[in-house]
């Protein structure tokens, strides 16, 4: 029968048998020394690559603890604060896509569009099908005047996938180029997506008056207050 490798590593580096006269002690050969302590320090080796191993593989669980706490911090308007957890987590894991998105929102907020396109940008590297970041790029785009680049960035997330944001922000922006008719449009999808958002018919009952539908506006008022009421 085959005997194991532990088997045989151990007939290799265990203590001699006890000697014939009492009290006498056999050293252990260099051989068995050697076998001793090299089988220690495979051992020792393996047991630091573990833990390595499993502090590695618990990085996006303890970055997303970084990241809960910033979006507290962000939510209670600490945006300096929340900043550096987000950056804590990104740290921590590279691949946190949201911790960029929120970052580059909180610099947003804080008026760093520098900082937050190139979060957003980050965020999209990591993550192509994030929604989102094209509306918050959008957004930017849109702060700083560049409306042709806004309305690219609000199509090509509801390409990545349709959504009430970037329906909603395309809508207002082709409002306030006075294209009011492709703002109803994008109001439509957006209730399409989402019919209990009373800010999206009093954003289409006003691109209604724009265009002389009073009807429209005196209707799409209505269900904006019903639906104000409910919450």
């Amino acid at each position: 029968m085959t005997r194991s490798v532990f088997s045989r590593l151990w007939d290799a580096v265990k203590p001699p048998p006890a000697a014939t006269r009492p009290g006498a002690k056999k050293k252990l050969t260099a051989k068995q020394k050697r076998m001793l302590y090299g089988t220690a320090s495979v051992l020792a080796l393996a047991g630091l690559s573990w833990g390595a191993y499993a502090y590695i593989a618990s990085a996006p669980q303890r970055a997303d603890k970084e990241y809960q706490a910033a979006m507290k911090l962000m939510a209670s308007g600490n945006y300096k604060d929340a900043i550096g957890k987000f950056s804590r987590a990104i740290v921590i894991w590279p691949q946190h896509f949201n911790a960029y998105l929120e970052r580059g929102i909180t610099h947003r907020y804080l008026n760093e569009s520098d900082q937050a396109l190139a979060d957003f940008d980050r965020a999209i590297e990591i993550n192509p099908n994030l929604a989102s970041a094209y509306t918050a790029r959008g957004f930017v785009y849109r702060d700083r005047g560049d409306t042709r680049r806004a309305l690219q960035e609000f199509t090509k997330s509801i390409e990545v996938a349709p959504n009430v944001d970037a329906y909603f922000e395309r809508g207002q922006t082709y409002e306030d180029l006075g294209e009011h008719q492709k703002a109803i449009d994008d109001y439509d999808q957006a209730i399409a997506e989402l019919r209990d958002a009373p800010y999206v018919y009093r954003a289409r009952s006003l691109a209604r008056r724009n265009l002389g539908d009073l009807a429209g506006f005196d209707a799409d008022q209505k269900m904006a207050a019903v639906l104000e009421h409910r919450r």
